[in-house]
């Protein structure tokens, strides 16, 4: 049923991944998510200007559940 693929059918495939990885690649750097943000220190939403960047909050544990929640808010449990 399958037989063993030649020399340049292998080829063609390799060209074909080859291609397909460089464009993603490009695109995703393009977008200003190259993957540099680990190694250059800062985050890609602060690279990119910040356009979906939320503020940092501080946060704090509710003292009847437990659960952390930001400080500037009250927590949604019974007894919060």
């Amino acid at each position: 049923m399958f037989s063993v693929p030649t020399i340049p059918k292998l080829l063609i495939v390799v060209a074909i991944i080859a291609v397909v990885w460089y464009f993603f690649r490009r695109n995703r750097v393009a977008k200003g998510g190259g993957g540099q943000d680990s190694r250059s220190g800062g985050s890609t939403a602060s690279q990119a200007g910040g356009r979906n960047a939320k503020p940092i909050e501080d946060m704090v544990q509710c003292r009847s559940c437990g659960a952390y929640i930001p400080a500037n808010t009250t927590c949604s449990c019974k007894n919060g």
